[in-house]
């Protein structure tokens, strides 16, 4: 699958994306959009963006805390879901989290999320959930060897 990542600086496009795919969450939940916190929140994490056959697609954001990398944003555009692309940005994720030296790779995510499933199926489990059905998930990077 011809899936590139690297670095971005467009905020606009990271958040009118995040928007329009959180839009659904936010509002069951009453939680109104901050454009202010999307911006500081820019300011602080590595941002990314996400190539498909060469068109950009989405955007995948980190954090790190202590040994653990945090994907704090992974949005493709809704075209563009159900492909493999998130498969792949996660794949990218872990390969940079092990060779950057991180002990665990976390993200947290609304339950009903669809993608869910796919966290699960790479090997991310539960290790939290909020009173507001947020999900975080982790994963161990730290390799057993015999």
């Amino acid at each position: 699958m011809d899936v590139a990542i690297g670095p971005t600086t467009d905020a606009s496009y990271s958040q009118k994306l995040t928007q329009e795919n959180m839009a659904p969450y936010y509002e069951a939940r009453k939680i109104a959009w901050n454009p202010q916190m999307f911006m500081e929140s820019w300011r602080v994490f590595d941002n990314y963006e996400i190539r498909h056959e060469r068109k950009r697609c989405g955007v995948i954001r980190l954090k790190a805390d202590g040994e653990t990398l945090f994907i704090r944003d992974l949005q493709i555009e809704p075209s563009k879901q159900r492909q493999g692309i998130g498969r792949e940005a996660i794949a990218w994720a872990i390969a940079y989290a092990q060779t950057s030296g991180y002990a665990h790779l976390a993200l947290r995510v609304f339950a009903e999320n669809p993608a869910v499933s796919l966290y699960q199926a790479l090997g991310f489990v539960e290790t939290g959930r909020s009173r507001d059905a947020v999900l975080t998930l982790s994963l161990s990077l730290t390799a057993t060897s015999e």
